[in-house]
């Protein structure tokens, strides 16, 4: 909402953070977005912490000019992973920068890690997408990691711990949550 709200004083349009907040709010009562915590072990900085928003509907990023492919598989991950679990369960996870797109918790334990890109052939890619996934791994002593891309399919062992990589289709097709 901050950065939104930043976007549309610098345009010149006037509106208050509280509408923008009760915007935000509406649109999550009716569930056309829905905001996804960043995980804590602590529930008071789990609550206060900066939401990631996401749609029910990749029609409606589309609709705003979103293209981006990761984007749009991220978001529809998300609307998957809500199909799957409880949304209490969904976090995502944020270290110095490095992020997880989304972790699977069962009370304080994290039980599997999961990250979207549309490819992981490129060598810098493949490193912005997976040391995030080491570190996370060995906060919140986890080894079950999974990247979610367009096409590749692969396991990978870095520092001994084993990665999946999946195919989108194959991954949505899975009854293994």
């Amino acid at each position: 909402v901050h950065k939104f709200y930043n976007f549309l004083k610098s345009s010149g349009i006037k509106v208050s953070k509280n509408t923008l907040y009760n915007y935000v709010q509406a649109l999550n009562d009716s569930f056309i977005i829905f905001p996804l915590k960043k995980f804590s072990r602590s529930y008071k900085s789990e609550e206060a912490s900066m939401p990631k928003i996401y749609f029910i509907d990749n029609g409606l990023l589309t609709i705003q000019g979103v293209n981006d492919e990761g984007k749009l598989m991220e978001n529809l991950v998300f609307v998957e992973l809500l199909r799957r679990f409880d949304a209490e369960k969904i976090r995502y996870f944020l270290y110095n920068d490095k992020e997880v797109d989304f972790i699977i918790k069962d009370g304080n334990s994290v039980k599997k890690f999961i990250q979207v890109c549309y490819s992981i052939e490129d060598f810098e890619t493949r490193e912005r997408e997976i040391k995030p996934l080491i570190k996370a791994s060995e906060l919140l002593d986890c080894k079950n990691m999974t990247i979610l891309t367009w096409d590749t399919e692969d396991e990978v062992k870095i520092e001994g711990k084993p990665i999946k990589i999946l195919p989108l289709w194959k991954w949505l097709i899975s009854q293994n949550h």
